[in-house]
């Protein structure tokens, strides 16, 4: 390992640089992760409210005589439009982090290429930079993008069960068409973040080199 104090003033300055980038990309991974977990809760909170608000609402009509379903559906339906720009939201953020963490990576196999004090990462910690993929089915932030997406289903299965709630197949019809929509949306969801494989960060984020 090369003397530090062989080092030109530029390349001490560049050191410099590198260790501050490299946490302040590792506060800023974390952030994303972070922000991932707090789209779902602010869903969920916001779900909860949504549904009881137009159960109750639906109830109450019930209860005088009139019908309420319109309003009900219609605080359904916003909360259907929000759920979609946080899923897609959730999805931006995946992207946000991958390219992050690859960055992130890409300074540890540098430094640790060159066993600095003798270590050898024994444990393996991440040094490859075209890792973790854009869609990986099996890490936490997926699994929260299908919950999310389960939720919007959800909302959509009650709107519809208000619309039809005298018609005979009301089931039927609940059933197929929030499994139609959930397909939809993962369908989508995952067909943007395989997308951003093959292109470069700026492509992938801005949609251009």
């Amino acid at each position: 390992m090369s003397d530090p104090a062989a080092f030109t003033d530029q390349q001490k300055e560049a050191a410099k640089f590198l260790d501050r980038d490299f946490n302040q990309c590792f506060q800023q991974m974390r952030y994303y992760d972070g922000q991932i977990i707090d789209i779902c809760k602010f869903a969920l909170t916001g779900y909860t409210a949504i549904v009881g608000a137009s159960l109750s609402l639906y109830k109450y009509g019930i209860d005088k005589g009139s019908d309420f379903r319109p309003p009900a559906v219609a605080m359904l339906a916003i909360g259907l439009l929000l759920g979609m720009c946080l899923l897609a939201l959730l999805a931006r953020n995946r992207v946000y982090f991958v390219i992050v963490t690859r960055y992130v990576n890409e300074h540890r196999e540098l430094f640790l290429a060159q066993k600095p004090l003798g270590f050898e990462n024994k444990t393996r910690m991440y040094t490859n930079p075209s890792q973790p993929p854009f869609f990986d089915w099996r890490s936490s932030q997926t699994l929260l993008l299908y919950a999310l997406a389960l939720l919007n289903s959800g909302l959509l299965a009650i709107a519809v069960y208000l619309i039809r709630v005298n018609a005979a197949c009301r089931w039927t019809l609940v059933i197929v068409l929030s499994a139609l929509f959930l397909a939809a949306e993962l369908a989508s969801a995952v067909f943007y973040l395989v997308s951003r494989a093959k292109k470069s960060p700026s492509a992938a984020v801005f949609g251009r080199d």
